[in-house]
């Protein structure tokens, strides 16, 4: 299976294993940085953490089918991001909280191929991003 294949098919096993993948996302992102918590102090409903994800898996997906969409969208957002006091470094720990919950929901059906797909995805992902 090539990568572009492995990352849709771990991000939909995902997507069926967990639901709304919301809770757990961010609750992995905010044990491994807590000061990135009260950046989310207004956001009672969640919205802006449900409406962040759906962004950023819309941009993993764009990433590994080759697309020019998250290249734009993800410079935007690092510049965005600076705004809030978020260095790139926290930036991109976002989508290792991603990966990192695909994985463990994945649990044994995680390969090694698949975490090379991730581990390139991620590198692309990140290149695409910076201006």
């Amino acid at each position: 299976m090539k990568g572009c294949d492995l990352i849709l098919s771990s991000l939909d096993t995902f997507a069926t294993r967990e639901g709304d993948p919301a809770p757990g996302i961010y609750a992995r992102l905010f044990a491994a940085h807590p000061e990135l918590e009260a950046l989310f102090l207004m956001d009672t409903d969640g919205g802006v953490r449900g409406s962040m994800l759906q962004q950023a898996f819309e941009c993993l997906i764009d990433v590994a089918e080759g697309g020019r969409m998250a290249g734009v969208v993800l410079g935007a957002e690092r510049v965005n991001h600076e705004s809030y006091g978020v260095p790139d470094n926290l930036f991109d720990a976002f989508f290792l909280a991603i990966r990192d919950s695909v994985k463990a929901s994945l649990a044994d059906d995680w390969t090694a191929e698949t975490s090379a797909a991730w581990t390139r995805l991620l590198a692309r992902a990140g290149q695409a991003s910076y201006r």
